[in-house]
């Protein structure tokens, strides 16, 4: 069977094809370069470039797919109970559906605005401070190094699928004409998509895709731990209660996400050997401190954890914390994967036989040099949390019972331990002083940062956080 024989390709419609063009012309204009076929098989041969159009499973080739996704049970595969159009959907069911279709789009443009931040450095030969330290420490310890031009070429690879999902998630909007049927007065589809196309950088839906790019390491740390979110949305979506939205999951997930997680991970695998080895001028702390930045911002992209209940089922297999609990136990593994590839440099042996190093190093050991100080680790999942819960805090607002608070305004340090004074959590400017010491020098110049001090650190309307009653 061929690589497209369970698939059905058609083009979005014309003038939202051409708007499409217009925002690629702005913020993607290197899109022709990377779609040549020449250019494309000298990296990727054998895999033809990739088509900007909605590609969807064909209800005969849908099962297979869907039966394998997170949590799927009898009803993931079976296309027979879904319905095709936006009116059939029930007034919540719409918006919720609506919600989650346009939180998707905007992920894929604002990943494309984050990507080239870095790869226009790659591509100018303008390379200092990080990114210099990074690539000429993996050229110094691994056999070949690892050329500009390749690395340039695969975040642009990136690009192009994230836009092609972005053309997928239009599909699902404007090849249904019922969307535009008003409702409340709204024609959905359309103020919609005119909205996303106008979403500059930091403007996003998600605060993952808000923070600005400063280097490689930022490139790597979401393609291997953001972007695994993604994976987890995709594959719960192939249980959609739109039909076409659950048939659009399967090419994305399968045949095109995968990439850019294995992109993410090789890239954070080859730095933490030239790390341990002293190939260049940078450390495992710079891996952690970018990891301790955007592993939070993961977490929230599942949702509250306590809510979800109303889509699960309906709209995905899993309610918000049982994916998270998941996602948090799968990106652990690769923590320790790039630890033990760290640890395999470092003593020059294979990765399968670094596991008994890093057990003994993980029992207090050092091991031909190396600690567990030299070793990354997995934040806790209340450190520098934007929007969190009570559930995992014990603190609520005032005159809100039972609403909680984000854990941003409680001081929770790395390790999950609540930062005190005389029984207190401390003062937010001393939290900020901590936080200097977790996380990158640059995100806290950062447009992001300013964000989070702004509407939420320093924001008086979430007064002061106090325990919950009986909690202390």
């Amino acid at each position: 069977m061929g690589l497209y024989d369970n698939f059905r390709f058609e083009p979005i419609p014309e003038g939202w094809r051409l708007e499409a063009e217009a925002w690629q012309d702005r913020y993607f204009p290197e899109i022709s370069e990377v779609l040549d076929e020449k250019r494309w098989t000298k990296f990727y041969p054998g895999l033809p470039p990739t088509r900007l159009e909605s590609i969807t499973a064909k209800p005969e080739g849908f099962p297979s797919y869907a039966s394998k996704v997170l949590a799927a049970d009898g009803k993931t595969a079976d296309l027979s109970w879904r319905v095709w159009k936006a009116s059939q959907l029930h007034d919540d069911e719409f918006m919720t559906a609506l919600k989650i279709i346009r939180a998707q789009a905007s992920t894929e443009l604002g990943s494309i605005q984050q990507h080239r931040m870095v790869y226009d450095k790659l591509d100018k030969g303008g390379l200092t401070g990080m990114d210099k330290e990074i690539v000429e420490g993996i050229h110094n310890v691994s056999e070949g190094g690892t050329d500009l031009e390749s690395i340039s070429f695969s975040k642009k690879r990136v690009c192009v699928e994230e836009l092609r999902h972005h053309y997928q998630m239009s599909a699902v909007l404007t090849l249904d004409p019922t969307w535009d049927e008003k409702r409340w007065g709204h024609k959905w589809a359309t103020e919609t998509m005119e909205e996303l196309f106008a979403m500059k950088p930091g403007e996003h839906v998600l605060d993952a895709f808000n923070i600005e790019f400063k280097s490689l390491l930022d490139t790597a740390t979401f393609l291997a731990f953001i972007d695994r979110v993604g994976k987890y949305q995709l594959e719960m979506q192939h249980h959609f209660y739109y039909g076409p939205m659950a048939v659009s999951m399967p090419y994305m997930r399968w045949l095109e996400e995968s990439y850019h997680l294995a992109a993410g991970e090789k890239l954070l695998r080859a730095m933490a050997a030239a790390a341990v080895l002293d190939g260049s001028n940078f450390s495992m702390r710079d891996l952690q401190v970018h990891l301790n930045m955007w592993y939070p911002r993961g977490l929230e992209m599942f949702g509250s954890e306590l809510g979800g209940a109303h889509v699960k089922g309906l709209f995905k297999t899993l309610a918000n914390a049982d994916a998270q609990r998941i996602y948090q136990e799968e990106v652990a593994g690769k923590v320790r994967d790039i630890n033990l590839s760290a640890i395999a440099a470092k003593v020059g042996c294979p990765k399968d036989a670094a596991e008994v190093y890093l057990e003994r190093i993980l029992a207090g050991e050092t091991v031909h040099g190396l600690t567990q100080d030299d070793l990354i680790f997995l934040p806790d999942r209340r450190f520098f949390r934007i929007r969190g819960l009570a559930e995992f805090g014990e603190f609520q607002l005032p005159g809100r019972l039972g609403q909680g608070v984000g854990y941003v305004y409680l001081p929770y340090d790395l390790h999950g331990r609540l930062l005190t004074h005389h029984g207190n959590p401390i003062a937010r400017e001393e939290y900020v002083e901590y936080l200097k010491t977790a996380l990158p020098k640059r995100y806290m110049d950062s447009r992001h940062w300013d964000f989070v001090k702004r509407e939420f650190l320093f924001n008086d309307k979430w007064g002061e956080p106090v325990p919950v009653s009986g909690s202390w």
